[in-house]
């Protein structure tokens, strides 16, 4: 199978982490009352920008936790040539789930739901690993 199908998903959720990093950086940007106050730790800003530039450099930062995982998995999945459709159709799976995280995170923000997004993600990339050490 082509190695082409299982590593767009991982392009796909780069493009996407860059997404997050403009809407991020428009709103740093944006809502920076005094450009010259040293702010080179996100706590810095706390408090002085709106929530949703807030909520949205939480979920750029969840964008190098989790997806780290994902992408070292499949990049190794992918260089030892031991996939099948299913792997591909997980990997989408997850970079879906990321997508959905992301937008929820920055809309209603129910730590909850985020939570049952977040785990799923983790049992994906679990079977993904399992399935490639014990198949």
């Amino acid at each position: 199978m082509n190695q082409t199908a299982l590593l767009t998903p991982v392009l796909v959720l780069v493009l996407w982490t860059f997404t997050i990093f403009l809407i991020m950086a428009y709103g740093r940007f944006k809502y920076t009352k005094n450009p010259q106050k040293d702010a080179a730790h996100t706590k810095d800003l706390r408090g002085l920008m709106p929530a949703w530039v807030e909520r949205t450099s939480d979920n750029y930062n969840h964008l190098f936790e989790q997806p780290v995982a994902f992408y070292a998995l499949t990049i190794c999945i992918a260089i030892i040539n031991n996939f099948d459709a299913l792997m591909i159709q997980l990997a989408w799976v997850y970079v879906i789930l990321r997508i959905v995280h992301s937008l929820w995170q920055l809309t209603f923000n129910i730590v909850v739901v985020r939570f049952g997004i977040f785990v799923t993600g983790w049992l994906i990339i679990a079977y993904m690993a399992y399935s490639q050490i014990f198949a």
